[in-house]
């Protein structure tokens, strides 16, 4: 049997009221609300919902909980986490045999807030395909198509090799994206790698990393929200032929590299 929350009575009647004040402040009609309510019955039916709300709630809840705190800023999940495999060195996420895409090199040191390395940290890392697709919610990419979990050496380092994400829109064709075209806002995300960061000892950190030029960041920015400056880094360029026959790629491949603090546990 359902109990009375008070958390959930707190919050919940505080939105609620919120919103019918909104609701008068801009003298929302009785066929407008059944209209909004036919919405949130397509969206349901959709299986939208979960995308609905990381698309306009989910990088604020983040900030509220996250952003005071020591070490490396986080970002959000997004609706594309599954549960895939590790991977064995060389790291390579898997990806197929014509996977569109330049092949880049990515180069991570993880830390406490003090600068010292920490080994034996998992570090699980997905991004779309250039066709803005994510592996286990799209038919078309293989199952763990670009997702791994690797772990930190003795130094805290880890190296892996992909393909560069690119920018995409996410699902649009839906209610979410009719919602979209109705306040005037556009689909885009720019491109990003995902990464979940775990130690024993820690505080996990769930965050993201982008691209200084990408024309999303540059232009109308990201639709849910999450960019932060801290999280963007440079592309450069590599031509080591030792490191790209280890890891597979071809001379010359793009590189990007970065750092992240852990907090002790809380």
């Amino acid at each position: 049997m359902t109990e009375q929350n008070d958390r959930v009575t707190k919050v919940a009647v505080d939105i609620i009221d919120t919103i019918k004040d909104r609701l008068a402040a801009h003298d929302v009609n009785h066929q407008e609300f059944m209209a909004a309510v036919q919405f949130m019955g397509k969206l349901a039916g959709s299986g939208e919902m979960p995308l609905f709300m990381m698309v306009f709630f989910e990088a604020a809840v983040e900030r509220i909980t996250f952003d005071h705190k020591p070490g490396t800023k986080g970002a959000v999940q997004g609706p594309y986490f599954k549960e895939h495999s590790k991977i064995d060195p060389p790291y390579r996420l898997p990806m197929r045999e014509d996977e569109p895409g330049d092949p880049i090199i990515f180069s991570g040191k993880i830390t406490d807030l003090d600068g010292n390395p920490l080994a034996g940290v998992s570090v699980d890392t997905w991004h779309s395909g250039n066709d803005g697709t994510y592996s286990g919610f799209n038919p078309v990419p293989p199952e763990n198509n670009l997702r791994g979990i690797m772990e930190t050496d003795e130094n805290g380092e880890f190296r892996f090799a992909s393909i560069r994400p690119a920018p995409y829109q996410i699902p649009h064709a839906g209610p979410t994206g009719q919602f979209l075209l109705m306040i005037g806002r556009h689909a885009w995300r720019p491109a990003h790698f995902h990464f979940k960061l775990n130690k024993e000892g820690y505080d996990p950190l769930t965050t993201q990393i982008y691209f200084e030029g990408d024309a999303i960041i540059e232009g109308q920015g990201d639709i849910v929200g999450g960019v932060k400056d801290e999280l963007i880094i440079s592309i450069g360029e590599g031509s080591d032929p030792e490191i790209a026959s280890t890891y597979g790629v071809p001379v010359p491949y793009q590189t990007a590299e970065y750092s992240w603090r852990l907090r002790p546990a809380s």
